[in-house]
């Protein structure tokens, strides 16, 4: 999916279907459609038996969706697909580049640890408050976003009107796509899907893991 997804974009969506691995591409879509389907069938099924045993129901995000009867059960659908697919990589990727960046820089890590301590002592489950209550722990996830962003690049379709930002005009029905990730980013990037081994990433680890931890900014 994360792998095709790259590739098919820079291509005309007229010209998708005939793609080589076109097929391919649909298929993991499919396949995480039927996955995000029992989900939400699933859910649907407690919310019903809880309404026979007039029950109150609770719950978060798919509870919402499904109560609000604001959408149709096919936006419904591929809101909780687009969540599946964006929500662990991104996650996971993003926190496993941090750990190895604190390990590399011990000082960082041990001032942020200071932090965590002094707002969630304990066992302290952090909430929203909590989060909002530590600009040291936005700075480090931000700076590492900023040297390894979870998305190298994403795409808008100008639907409406013609945009105009600078010298640069945008026609109606035109695609934009922007590349957010620096060049030892693409270089990692391309080392995974190539399989190269792990160790030739070490080259890229002359980047300096630097910024202002007393700003909100990056």
């Amino acid at each position: 999916m994360f792998r095709l997804s790259s590739v098919v974009i820079l291509f005309p969506k007229s010209s998708w279907p005939y793609l080589p691995f076109w097929k391919q591409f649909v298929e993991a879509w499919d396949y995480l459609f039927k996955v995000t389907e029992k989900l939400v069938q699933k859910k649907m099924d407690e919310i019903q038996d809880k309404v026979h045993l007039q029950q109150s129901m609770e719950g978060a995000y798919l509870t919402h969706l499904l109560l609000s009867e604001q959408m149709t059960m096919t936006e419904i659908l591929a809101s909780i697909t687009e969540l599946l697919l964006a929500g662990v990589d991104t996650t996971s990727n993003t926190v496993s580049w941090s750990l190895y960046l604190m390990a590399r820089n011990p000082e960082i890590q041990e001032q942020l640890y200071q932090e965590v301590i002094r707002v969630c002592p304990g066992d302290k489950v952090p909430n929203s408050d909590d989060i909002a209550g530590m600009p040291y722990l936005k700075a480090v996830i931000r700076e590492t976003l900023r040297l390894y962003p979870v998305v190298p690049g994403n795409a808008r379709v100008t639907v409406e009107n013609e945009i105009v930002v600078g010298d640069y005009v945008f026609p109606k029905k035109s695609k934009c796509c922007g590349h957010s990730c620096s060049a030892h980013f693409l270089f990692v990037h391309m080392i995974f899907h190539l399989g190269l081994p792990p160790r030739v990433i070490n080259v890229i680890n002359t980047t300096e893991w630097s910024f202002d931890f007393d700003s909100d900014e990056p």
